[in-house]
């Protein structure tokens, strides 16, 4: 199935329109709260079955939209069971995702150079796609990735701190006076990155082999 997509790489990727309002940091915290139930609701509904649904929304006809994930069960558990995910309990948590969301939307082509690698983590563009009882805001499918990144990297042992450095923002967070040196943080993160990614791709290598 096709899917609404507006002109443009980076809005495309993101569903985003050309022109938008951009929700206040508050309207995005409700969104996403909204939006973890609806996940976890979906998963609990397919619990007995062997299809693994994308937490990323996508826009479909007005409606919102998962799509079938091809991914290994570490990945799934890490999405749904992991410290990023829990951290979110944490207002403070949820109030810097929101903050970090409003932050990416402003900027469409930097959020899809750094929600890329989870984009392409979840969304398989030849899988089955269906639609959800919810109607489609344009912000979704960022909202979506940014918790999904969030949980990614947090469950593969990011600090928060240093999973706002991963997106490009670490300026706008960055403490000298309590924080660990920019340097520093920056190097962490571009370690952590490396490893992540070595043992996703070793995950996925066995997951297919064992699919085979």
């Amino acid at each position: 199935m096709s899917l609404d997509q507006p002109s443009g790489p980076s809005r495309a990727m993101l569903h985003l329109p050309e022109t938008f309002d951009i929700p206040d940091a508050d309207t995005i915290v409700q969104d996403a709260r909204a939006i973890l139930l609806h996940a976890l609701s979906l998963r609990k509904e397919l619990a007995e079955g062997e299809i693994v649904v994308s937490p990323v929304w996508e826009g479909q006809g007005g409606q919102a939209a998962v799509r079938a994930a091809l991914v290994p069960p570490q990945v799934v558990a890490r999405y749904f069971e992991g410290p990023g995910i829990a951290s979110l309990r944490d207002a403070g948590v949820m109030g810097m995702l929101a903050d970090v969301a409003v932050m990416l939307l402003e900027e469409p082509d930097a959020a899809a150079e750094v929600l890329a690698a989870t984009e392409q983590l979840w969304i398989s563009p030849e899988a089955p796609v269906r639609t959800i009882d919810v109607p489609y805001k344009p912000h979704f499918k960022l909202l979506t990735l940014v918790i999904a990144d969030l949980a990614r990297k947090v469950g593969a042992g990011f600090s928060e701190l240093e999973w706002i450095a991963s997106l490009g923002l670490l300026d706008a967070y960055h403490d000298p006076a309590s924080d660990p040196p920019r340097d520093e943080v920056l190097s962490q993160t571009a370690a952590k990155t490396l490893a992540m990614c070595a043992e996703e791709s070793e995950w996925m290598r066995a997951h297919v082999q064992g699919q085979a």
